[in-house]
């Protein structure tokens, strides 16, 4: 309607001219100015009411993107994002923003991720919608994994023979159980390695003593199904981890770290071929009665501490130290650390996420949080293998992964010499700094943690058991 009052002053003006031009210029009588004036006010003056009266059109507001519309964005700046939340005040707002990033994160299959912020939002408020069911569900799934995880005390061939002869069509059927689809145990051959017998089995796959038929010299094979382990939308991505990882440890050139020769893929499965290695995990030494010398302890955790020290400088975390990925061989005096670069094959979309990025018990309060992982990570992993190695017990146990995550994040670990009075007081300045649940105040190195234990070993008489 503005548009109207607009036209009508300015027809108004004009026939004002008009009526000017005749009465000036042409001397000329006229009457033109009434309707011209007419125009001329009526025009103008509704304009006028029409610009007082009407609010000024001001674009509205972009309504604040709520937290999920671009969860790609969120979940990529996890820490960052969880950080602001755990700083902010606790209220409503807050504990739906929690809500909202843990079920995101729990839908993406990070779990560790979404376990941690329901536990921060159980903090908050522990009735809050269904976060108690969220985080009991998630806890329980983890336990289960990591029991189903768990190293055998033998070697396959050693419980089948314990547990006496089987029919063979029971063995057979156990077995194909076990495999799945398109595992190894359907090959006898993986790119160039003829594959002999399995020698070992865990969360990620199986491992095979292998051949190499180019070479003729016997390797160990990691095979991991991809295609059952991983969606569709995110095998893509699990294929070009797996290869970049590989190669990556691959690099890794030291004395106490296992030597990977070869990676490939064939038929769904992606493998890994790597040095073959005599000798024990050192679970096999972490039992109360299977215990190894103190002297002994604090030089294999030494060396694996140098061994660490090293792949740290390379920008290298093996995110998954414990004593199961630990080799020694007692009559060579061989250490090897097993693994490097497998607990990295898995992000986002595992669907077994939680079995590669640590096992529980071992992991550091900054990996259970889904926060930053360095080499920090790695030492307080060593600090747990090194308490548990000298007592059999391990720092911290609880009755559910929920009581096991609030241990390590926030209970002080029991004291080393409750457990072994014998010891003298440097070992357990070590266990205590290495346990610290501050990243800077553990070792600054792995090298540092190292020299502690030797300088702690050289001056430690023989310690009886």
């Amino acid at each position: 309607m503005r548009k109207f009052g607009l036209i009508a002053a300015i027809v108004g003006f004009g026939i004002l001219g008009l009526d000017l031009f005749l009465r000036v210029l042409a001397h000329l009588s006229s009457w033109l100015w009434l309707p011209g004036g007419v125009l001329l006010c009526g025009g103008g003056l509704y304009l006028w009411s029409r610009g007082s009266s009407a609010a000024p059109v001001i674009p509205a507001p972009k309504a604040p993107k709520p937290l999920g519309t671009d969860t790609a964005r969120i979940l990529d700046n996890f820490e960052q994002r969880f950080a602001e939340l755990k700083g902010r005040k606790a209220s409503d707002t807050v504990a739906g923003e929690l809500y909202t990033l843990g079920t995101q994160l729990e839908r993406r299959g990070r779990a560790l991720q979404a376990t941690a912020v329901y536990r921060h939002l159980a903090r908050i408020d522990n009735t809050y919608r269904d976060v108690a069911a969220r985080l009991r569900r998630l806890m329980d799934a983890e336990r289960t994994k990591a029991t189903a995880a768990a190293p055998a005390a033998t070697r396959p061939s050693e419980a089948a023979a314990a547990a006496g002869p089987r029919p063979a069509a029971a063995a057979a059927n156990d077995q194909a159980a076990r495999e799945p689809a398109g595992s190894a145990a359907e090959v006898q051959r993986l790119g160039r390695y003829q594959l002999e017998r399995e020698i070992g089995r865990g969360a990620m796959g199986i491992v095979y003593l292998g051949r190499d038929t180019a070479i003729n010299r016997l390797v160990a094979i990691k095979a991991i199904p991809l295609a059952s382990e991983f969606s569709d939308t995110e095998l893509a991505e699990a294929r070009t981890r797996f290869f970049r990882e590989a190669e990556t440890a691959g690099r890794l050139n030291h004395p106490n770290i296992v030597t990977i020769y070869d990676v490939g893929e064939e038929r769904g499965l992606a493998y890994i071929a790597m040095e073959y290695l005599k000798g024990r995990h050192l679970s096999e030494f972490a039992t109360s009665n299977t215990l190894l010398e103190a002297r002994t302890v604090l030089d294999l955790i030494g060396r694996t501490a140098q061994a660490l020290g090293f792949a740290h400088k390379q920008q290298v975390v093996h995110r998954d130290i414990k004593p199961a990925n630990i080799m020694y061989d007692p009559a060579a005096d061989v250490l090897k650390i097993t693994d490097f670069g497998i607990a990295r094959l898995t992000g986002a979309g595992s669907t077994r996420t939680g079995i590669v990025l640590g096992t529980p018990s071992f992991m550091s309060p900054e990996q259970l949080e889904g926060r930053t992982v360095t080499g920090h990570s790695d030492l307080f992993s060593l600090g747990v293998t090194l308490f548990q190695l000298l007592t059999g017990q391990l720092p911290f146990a609880a009755d559910s992964m929920t009581g096991l995550m609030q241990q390590i994040a926030e209970a002080p670990h029991p004291r080393l010499r409750a457990f072994r009075p014998d010891l003298p007081a440097c070992v357990e300045s070590i266990v205590d700094r290495a346990l610290a649940k501050n990243p800077e105040e553990r070792f600054e190195s792995g090298g540092q943690m190292a020299a502690a234990l030797n300088e702690c070993r050289a001056n430690m008489s023989s310690v009886p058991q």
